[in-house]
């Protein structure tokens, strides 16, 4: 029997620059998100995929110098398709997101409770993750997924008629509407075989704990990967504290947002060395001696003002993750979405990011179908971003990386 495909459009995110609210508000104390042991390993195999997903986009992309990614969004939407795989397919796609040696019910049950978790810590900072699944009119979905999809993802679930182009706008209305405009288009039309779309929508705004002041904004030179330089609006901060660190491959500074609940960390590489010398060090046990090495420092800060977009298909990444039976319209096992069989068609990935004086707004839709502190010098370090850098946001207390980003031409 010839398959029908669930079509994966892909992970469409867009980081922003915040505006200022109209009514702003005293941050919260921070809390920690509390976890247990089992949790916690879960925590780490997150992290662990998202130091490998973003490794392996950058390995990838040669022809853009920059790239955006979302590994939250991603494997938050890919969990849910989980929920309708089966044997093999099943297995290959628990081991690309790191969580092999646990249950899709363990599975399920993490991402509820790091969600509803994640969206209670910072009153400054707004953050919305909402999920949806769009079913093909007649096209018959085992209940069982969509109640699953229902009961630990939220998910919204809709039967609309994918012939009609009332369909394609409701589904960009959704996403405009999650990511507070900031992703008005993910869809141009529908194909044929497209037979259901599941969609996580992550969006995030927060403004700077210690933000830029505009006037101190001034025109620099930012030295991009082949070493020709260029104008860009660079933002100062002048003897200020961060949590900072350096080693052998990175300085590395936290930008806190809010109650500092969310920050932005930046590495930038050791001087001498090109940023493709150090990300074979960024692995999840790296990431882990560094963050603890993270102490108190007084710094002078520049960071650049800047706006890029990025998009990708991602088939092949995931495959090279080790995600391969869901792509293969012969060995697909959905059997568990739906008694017709399935197969994920496409996967790809938009990203968009505008970084400012303010503060950082952030959005990620993922479309599938089917700490001791040391005080540090008085002297002030210098952390000049004027060229090659990557960046993340991340939750505090867990690492939960939310958006990762390497720029390395403005």
């Amino acid at each position: 029997m010839l398959k029908k495909t669930i079509v994966v459009l892909g992970m469409l995110s867009v980081f922003t620059a915040c505006q200022n609210d109209e009514n702003p508000v005293s941050p919260k104390t921070r809390k920690d998100i509390v976890l247990t042991p089992a949790e916690l390993d879960m925590t780490d195999v997150g992290t662990d995929f998202a130091f490998r997903f973003f490794n392996q986009i950058c390995k990838a992309e040669t022809e853009k110098p920059n790239l955006f990614v979302s590994p939250l969004s991603a494997s938050l939407c890919l969990s849910m398709v989980a929920n309708g795989a089966n044997a093999n397919t099943l297995e290959e796609m628990k081991s690309a997101l790191g969580f092999s040696d646990y249950s899709v019910e363990a599975i399920n049950n993490y991402n509820r409770k790091l969600v509803n978790a994640l969206l209670d810590l910072d009153n400054t900072t707004r953050l919305g993750i909402a999920n949806s699944i769009w079913i093909k009119q007649g096209f018959n979905v085992l209940p069982a997924f969509t109640a699953v999809n229902r009961e630990m993802y939220d998910a919204e679930v809709r039967e609309v008629d994918f012939a009609s182009s009332a369909t394609v706008d409701a589904i960009n209305r959704w996403c405009a509407d999650k990511t507070n405009n900031c992703i008005k288009e993910v869809l141009d039309e529908i194909p044929e075989d497209a037979q259901m779309y599941l969609l996580n929508a992550l969006y995030f705004k927060g403004t700077w704990k210690e933000p830029f002041k505009k006037a101190d904004t001034k025109s620099e030179y930012f030295t991009d990967a082949s070493g020709n330089k260029s104008t860009v609006s660079m933002m100062n901060l002048r003897e200020e504290h961060f949590m900072y660190t350096q080693n052998d491959y990175f300085s590395i500074a936290e930008l806190p947002y809010g109650n500092e609940a969310f920050s932005m960390v930046v590495l930038l590489p050791a001087e001498g060395k090109t940023l493709e010398d150090c990300l074979p060090q960024l692995t999840k046990k790296q990431w882990e001696e560094w963050s603890d090495a993270l102490h108190s420092q007084t710094l002078n800060l520049k960071l650049p003002k800047f706006e890029l977009g990025y998009k990708k298909s991602l088939e092949k990444d995931m495959q090279a993750l080790g995600m391969k039976d869901a792509f293969d319209s012969l060995k697909a096992d959905f059997s568990k979405t739906s008694e017709t069989p399935l197969f994920v068609s496409l996967l790809e990935q938009t990203a968009y990011v505008n970084v400012n004086e303010e503060g950082t707004e952030a959005a990620a839709v993922t479309i599938a179908g089917d700490g001791a502190t040391a005080v540090g010098p008085e002297t002030p370090v210098d952390f000049y971003v004027n060229r090659s850098f990557i960046f993340f946001i991340r939750e505090k207390s867990t690492g939960t990386i939310l958006f990762a980003g390497r720029v390395t031409k403005l």
